[in-house]
C-alpha cells in the first residue's frame, strides 16, 4: 500500500471524481480556545496493489499533542478490489466531512490516517492565536 496524497482541506467531495476546496491548510487560527471548528475535510488516496486485495479497516484520529483523540476515532471497512486489467494498482479516495470538533487548546494536533492498525501517512494541524493576538 502506498499513500498517493493527503491533506486537510475546507470542503471536499468525492463523488464522481475528487474535488477539494481550501487544500492544504495546516493553521487554524482562533481568538480563543477552546476552538470548535465548524467543518473541515480530511482527504487521503490510497493505492493497493493486486496482492493487496481484501477487506481494509480504515481508521481517522484527530489527535492532540499527548497523543490522546479529541474526538473518537473514525472507522470504516471497505473491500478493495483487484486492479483493471493493464493496471498494477487501485487507488481508493477518501473524504471525511468533520463538523463540530473542539480543539481543547492552542498547539499542535495531527490527522492520522491508519489502513489495518498501522499508521498510513499523518497530517499535521496547528491551532495558533489569531496573528492580532501574538503581537502583543
Amino acid at each position: 500500500m502506498d499513500v498517493a496524497f493527503a491533506f486537510v482541506c475546507d470542503y471536499a467531495d468525492n463523488s464522481a471524481k475528487l474535488t477539494a476546496v481550501g487544500v492544504g491548510f495546516d493553521t487554524i487560527y482562533a481568538k480563543e480556545v477552546p476552538l470548535t471548528q465548524p467543518a473541515f475535510h480530511v482527504v487521503a488516496a490510497f493505492r493497493f496493489k493486486a496482492a493487496e486485495a481484501g477487506t481494509k479497516t480504515i481508521e481517522v484520529h484527530i489527535i492532540d499533542a499527548d497523543g490522546g483523540d479529541i474526538v473518537p476515532p473514525l472507522r470504516t471497512r471497505m473491500e478493495i478490489g483487484r486492479p483493471n486489467a493493464g493496471y498494477r494498482y487501485r487507488t481508493q479516495r477518501i473524504a471525511l466531512g468533520l463538523h463540530g470538533v473542539v480543539f481543547p487548546a492552542y498547539g499542535d494536533y495531527e490527522v492520522s490516517w491508519l489502513v489495518d492498525g498501522h499508521e498510513a501517512t499523518m497530517i499535521p494541524i496547528k491551532v495558533a492565536p489569531t496573528p492580532d493576538q501574538s503581537q502583543g
